[in-house]
């Protein structure tokens, strides 16, 4: 992270904890009914607890929040989120105590306790949104550029993933080994001068074969000004509750078990319950309209129902808003005898059926919207709102084994098919991220794939 980038974080801050300070204080006049804290003093509160902004920057800096050397693309305000509520739960005791020892020694009146306290609470959630804000311009102004390091296969793969999360330019693509592929940039020998070429900020490293002294040589070298990033080598298998560890100095990745009891499945039913009522309350007139409008342009019904298959491979009929005009007289969806490794808007058959689409069929499948009717399945209990993606039968039929898993929950109206290219993806890539959702379930990752959600359907990443 450049020195300047460095400063306007810290700026971001400092402006963010003097905000949350004022605010934690109109909070607590509000529910106070003590005659110090009414907002006719706050700004007598507010001189008081001066020390609350430098003590949380102090707690921030402290954790390590400023420390990173470069700007990396895997940076991200949510996997931080422990780490700011403790950083800025100690810079409120910072604070108190820096305002303690002026007290003493300047016998200025002291910092109210409650007053850090309220003012703590709001920075926690305005800190992280200041954070959020500068990340976004800071890519909108200059993108992340990567380069891939891999012996080939996975460059497409990891290319999609790249482009989906935004703000990263992948320049191109640099093979360890030696290959007849005219689209690298050269040879891995000369990384460090590519990298200089095409002013390179980081570097993804994939699977290779050569195993030699050679490359951690060149990659030391490259690493001096360079962010380099490791995939590890069995990623199907890791997932975000994976831990580093270490053994005499062997690095090693603890892939967690399945965490999946009794208990969590209550929760999360009890959150789709729940989440689905307010979502339908609150997206109910924008049904309504969307209904009217697809009954009004097109001959045919407003929903669009279709067999699918759910928790324990039972079949239940999914609900869409229609966006395509009739099918034909007997016409059933089907998969082309293509692969798995191909793309599922090509296995669908997308491109030959997009005259299908209506004009308001495309603008709501752009966004999604289409979906909307999903959260009446979600209540039925057929649906969840976070889970695998919920496949028709013809492509469940040779799913055995590990791939199975996917069947232990209910499939979602999102879920990490959703915010990792969605038809974009290949239906081995669905699979494998079907798998790694069941193996790794826990109610905050739902949290972040729901989060993530909104900017993958804004941006219509894999919308057919």
């Amino acid at each position: 992270m450049s020195t300047t980038q460095t400063l306007l974080m810290i700026v971001s801050d400092l402006v963010m904890a003097a905000i949350s300070q004022v605010v934690g204080l109109a909070i607590v006049a509000l529910i106070s009914s003590v005659p110090g804290n009414e907002l006719s003093h706050i700004w007598r509160n507010s001189i008081s607890d001066i020390w609350f902004p430098i003590g949380v920057i102090t707690g921030l800096a402290l954790s390590g929040s400023y420390r990173r050397a470069r700007r990396t693309a895997t940076q991200s305000i949510f996997d931080d989120i422990q780490t700011f509520f403790f950083a800025i739960g100690a810079g409120g005791v910072i604070s108190i105590g820096l305002a303690l020892l002026w007290h003493i020694i300047f016998e200025t009146r002291q910092a109210n306790p409650t007053h850090v306290l309220s003012g703590v609470v709001v920075a926690a959630f305005l800190i992280p949104l200041g954070r959020v804000i500068l990340r976004r311009r800071t890519l909108k102004t200059h993108p992340f550029r990567l380069i891939i390091v891999d012996a080939g296969p996975n460059v497409a793969r990891f290319t999609t993933k790249l482009q989906i999360k935004g703000g990263i330019n992948v320049v191109g693509w640099v093979a360890v080994d030696p290959t007849d592929d005219d689209s690298v940039l050269g040879s891995f020998d000369d990384l460090p001068e590519i990298c200089r070429q095409h002013q390179v900020d980081q570097i993804l490293l994939g699977s290779y074969a050569d195993q030699t002294g050679r490359v951690n040589a060149v990659l030391r070298v490259v690493q001096r000004d360079v962010q380099l990033t490791i995939v590890p080598r069995s990623f199907e298998l890791i997932s975000w509750r994976s831990r580093f560890a270490e053994i005499s100095g062997l690095p090693l990745i603890d892939a967690m078990p399945p965490h999946l009891s009794r208990w969590d499945r209550l929760i999360k039913r009890a959150f789709d319950i729940v989440v689905s009522l307010i979502a339908i309350a609150i997206t109910s007139p924008i049904m309504v309209i969307v209904a009217i409008l697809v009954a009004t342009t097109s001959p045919g019904g407003v929903l669009f129902r279709q067999d699918r298959l759910g928790r324990g491979g039972q079949p239940f009929r999914i609900y869409k808003f229609r966006s395509m005009t009739a099918a034909p007289t007997n016409q059933t969806e089907t998969v082309a005898d293509v692969g798995d490794h191909v793309p599922l808007h090509e296995r669908r058959g997308k491109a030959a059926e997009a005259h299908r689409v209506t004009a308001v069929g495309r603008v709501i499948r752009k966004t999604s919207i289409d979906e909307l009717p999903q959260l009446f399945n979600v209540l039925q209990g057929t649906m969840s709102i976070v889970g695998p993606r919920p496949f028709i039968p013809s492509e469940s039929e040779a799913l055995e084994g590990w791939q199975a898993r996917r069947y232990e929950v209910r499939p979602g109206i999102t879920g990490l098919w959703q915010v990792s290219g969605r038809n974009e993806l290949s239906a081995g890539d669905l699979v494998e991220l079907d798998y790694l959702y069941v193996e790794s379930w826990s109610m905050l990752w739902d949290f972040k794939i729901i989060l993530e959600t909104p900017r993958t359907m804004l941006r219509g990443v894999g919308a057919y």
